[in-house]
């Protein structure tokens, strides 16, 4: 696979995880309160059942998008050498103040993310990201030639 694919990957793949909790929080703490409201409502009367079974329904289906969204994660994370990770960290560190100095939310930054990583292209969503900004570009372009380089160091788990 080309170095800019991989490197794209690598970086999807470290922010989305980082990103990948507080949302996953945020909506079992939203699910449980929908549900427990609606099923305090149901025991008062009977048509507020109407309401409780789509509840479930939209509880489960998003529970079931976020274990799809963790299983690509997982699934297109390269493999990288010990220096390539420092430096995916260190990159996503930088990339994740700005993403929150921009104030994307956390579902839309997650989902873009995981569309990026999915079917990597070149003026994605990172590759723009890091592209369209000045201090970035030169740590971009540092990146995408480790990973072009022949990994000679022992290699991280992932």
């Amino acid at each position: 696979m080309r170095a800019q694919l991989l490197a794209i990957r690598s970086i999807g793949a470290e922010f989305a995880n980082r990103v990948f909790y507080p949302v996953l929080i945020t909506s079992i703490v939203i699910v449980v309160a929908c549900i427990s409201l609606t099923s305090g409502l149901a025991t008062t009367n009977q048509w507020w059942l109407l309401l409780y079974i789509p509840t479930v329904i939209a509880a489960c289906a998003s529970i079931g998008v976020l274990v799809i969204a963790k299983l690509i994660i997982r699934t297109v994370t390269p493999v990288q050498s010990i220096v390539q990770k420092k430096a995916t960290k260190k990159f996503v560190d930088k990339l994740q103040r700005l993403s929150e100095i921009t104030q994307t939310p956390k579902y839309i930054l997650l989902f873009q993310i995981i569309r990026d990583i999915a079917a990597p292209r070149e003026n994605g969503f990172i590759g723009s990201f890091a592209g369209d900004t000045a201090s970035l570009k030169g740590e971009y372009t540092e990146l995408i030639n480790l990973f072009r380089q022949k990994r000679h160091a022992p290699t991280a788990a992932k």
